[in-house]
């Protein structure tokens, strides 16, 4: 699976270039719980970093120390993974990218979006979030990767739910409206 050792560098690479470096988050006034989770959802994507890195440039210490499930291996499901991951990668582009198109239109430092991709979605950043893990599991089934998904997506249930409660407090009546006209999910 030498494809593998080679895509999801390259991919993860692209991911954190397009999400950190070329649009990066405005400064948002964040709760003390909303700032812990922000911060355990960081530390999720250092350890897939830390699981790429292992896979990729350290294969004898990923067998033995990751605990593969050699089970769900196969060139199917790691091709499969990599078109779910490069849809993810998408999605996250252009929710990105309608950031930055309305970004003069914060409150501070919150948007409420309800064009391009947030027209069918709330939230298509953690979407594209979890979306990326599932294939991160799919193209490294193990242990470690399963419990970075799940965590993963518990961080981002918690954090959507942190986030609802300051979008409404910081954008009150037309928050209350945007909830009544859409109906969306995650």
């Amino acid at each position: 699976m030498i494809h593998l050792r080679i895509f999801l560098p390259i991919f993860f690479l692209l991911y954190f270039l397009l999400i950190f470096l070329m649009y990066p988050n405005p400064k948002k006034e964040k709760s003390r719980k909303l700032k812990r989770i922000t911060v355990l959802n960081d530390l999720i994507w250092m350890l897939v970093i830390a699981l790429v890195t292992f896979f990729s440039l350290f294969p004898d210490v990923y067998h033995e120390y990751i605990f593969p499930i050699e089970v769900l291996k196969s060139h199917v499901l790691s091709w499969t993974a990599i078109g779910i991951m490069s849809i993810a990668f998408f999605l996250v582009f252009l929710a990105k990218n309608e950031h930055r198109l309305y970004k003069n239109q914060t409150r501070n430092g919150w948007l409420l979006l309800d064009s391009g991709v947030y027209a069918k979605s709330r939230n298509p950043l953690y979407i594209g979030q979890i979306i990326t893990l599932v294939g991160l599991f799919l193209c490294i089934p193990s242990i470690y990767s399963a419990l970075l998904l799940l965590i993963g997506s518990m961080i981002v249930f918690i954090r959507v739910g942190l986030e609802e409660k300051v979008l409404e407090s910081v954008f009150g009546d037309d928050y209350l409206e945007y909830e009544n006209r859409v109906d969306r999910w995650l």
